[in-house]
C-alpha cells in the first residue's frame, strides 16, 4: 500500500511491503521517494506511506529530507505503516511560519498536527540527527510506543554546538556549489563522496538518484539557516518523563555529535545505546541492513514488553507504552 502525499501529486510507489513471511531484500540500488517539486502552497507536511502493521514515523536530518530514510523504506514496510516525513523547511514540506522558531518542539508540534491529520493516535518513531531529537521530544509528550534515536544532537557541549553549525553551514555552503552540476556529481562514486563524507563513512553505497536529490535539498532547503541556528541553543527538557522504549543507535566515526548520545542515558529512563562500529552520523546508507535489523529487533522486543505488560494483573503492572 502507497498512500504517498503531495497535493495534486502522483508519485510512483516505492518500498511496497511484501508480507510477513517474505525475504526482506536490501537493495544496493533504490528507487528515489520523492522528485523536486515547485514550492507547496498547503501547510499540511509532505511525506511517504507504504506498509501496513503499527505505525512507525521516520525523521531526517537537517539538510535532508525522507529521501535519507530510503535504503531502509523497504524492509520497515514490510511489517509496519511506515510514514516517513520530510521535515517543516526541508524537502518537500513548507516552512514554518516566520515567527515560529525551528526548535525541536516546534517541530515536533508540526509532525503531531500532521499525525492527527492522518488519524494517528499512537506511533513509534525513528529519526536521525535532528530527526532523533524531534522523535525523543515527542516521546516526552505520550503518545510513543518506542523510540529509535539514531545520533541525536541537544546535549552538546558550546564548543560542540559552534563545531557543529560551522560543519554543517559549510556542508550548506559546498552543497550550493555543486547544485548546478548535481546530476553530473552524484552519477559517480568520487562525486558522492565529495558531498556526503562529511556525514556518511561510505558514501559511496547511495543510489545516485537518492544523493542527487539530497544534494539538492541541502543546497536549496529554505529552513535551513533558522534550523541551525536554533540548534545551537535549543536544549531538551522533559526527558524523564519519557517512559516508552528507547533505543540510541550512534555510529563510532560520527564527527558531529558522538559524544552526545550517550548523555541522554543520564535523562532518558528505559534507554539503551547501541554503538555502531566504523559508521558515521548518517549510517543507514553505509550499513542498511545492520540498521535495519536492529532496528526491527527492537520494535519487536517493544512490542513484546508492551502486550506483556497488558497481560499482568493491574497491581503488578508496570507503566508499559
Amino acid at each position: 500500500m502507497d498512500r504517498t502525499s503531495s497535493p495534486g501529486i502522483v508519485r510512483p510507489a516505492v518500498g511496497v511491503g511484501q508480507g510477513h513471511g517474505a525475504q526482506k531484500p536490501f537493495p544496493s540500488q533504490g528507487a528515489i521517494i520523492a522528485s523536486r517539486l515547485p514550492t507547496l502552497t498547503t501547510t499540511n507536511l509532505a511525506h511517504h506511506r507504504t506498509g501496513a502493521g503499527e505505525p512507525l514515523v521516520l525523521l531526517h536530518g537537517v539538510g535532508e529530507s525522507a529521501v535519507g530514510w530510503q535504503p531502509v523504506h523497504q524492509a520497515l514496510s514490510d511489517d509496519y505503516d511506515v510514514i516517513a516525513f520530510d521535515l517543516p523547511g526541508f524537502g518537500r514540506s513548507p516552512a514554518l511560519p516566520p515567527r515560529v522558531t525551528p526548535t525541536a518542539a516546534a517541530l515536533a508540534d508540526a509532525i503531531e498536527r500532521e499525525l492527527d491529520r492522518l488519524g494517528v493516535a499512537r506511533f513509534h518513531v525513528a529519526g536521525y540527527s535532528l530527526g532523533a531529537r524531534v522523535a525523543l521530544e515527542l516521546a516526552t509528550r505520550g503518545r510513543t510506543r518506542s523510540v529509535i534515536a539514531i545520533a541525536p544532537d541537544g546535549l552538546g557541549t558550546p564548543l560542540e554546538r559552534l563545531h557543529q553549525a560551522a560543519a554543517l553551514m559549510a556542508g550548506r555552503a559546498l552543497a550550493a556549489l555543486l547544485a548546478p552540476n548535481a546530476t553530473q556529481v552524484a552519477a559517480t562514486a568520487a562525486g558522492r563522496s565529495l558531498f556526503f563524507a562529511m556525514e556518511r563513512s561510505r558514501p559511496w553505497q547511495l543510489p545516485a538518484a537518492d544523493a542527487r536529490q539530497l544534494l539538492l535539498d541541502f543546497a536549496q532547503a529554505p529552513g535551513y539557516l533558522k534550523t541551525v541556528q536554533a540548534t545551537m541553543v535549543d536544549v531538551p527538557t522533559g526527558l524523564e518523563r519519557i517512559t516508552c522504549p528507547v533505543l540510541l543507535m550512534q555510529g563510532t566515526a560520527d564527527p558531529l555529535v558522538s559524544m552526545q548520545s550517550p548523555r541522554f542515558l543520564a535523562f532518558v529512563r528505559h534507554a539503551q545505546l547501541q554503538w555502531l562500529p566504523g559508521l558515521s552520523h548518517v549510517p543507514i546508507s553505509d550499513d542498511p541492513q545492520r540498521v535495519a535489523t536492529l532496528m526491527l529487533r527492537f520494535l519487536k522486543t517493544a512490542t513484546e514488553k508492551r502486550e506483556y505488560g497488558r497481560r499482568l494483573p493491574p497491581q503488578r503492572r508496570s507503566r508499559v507504552s
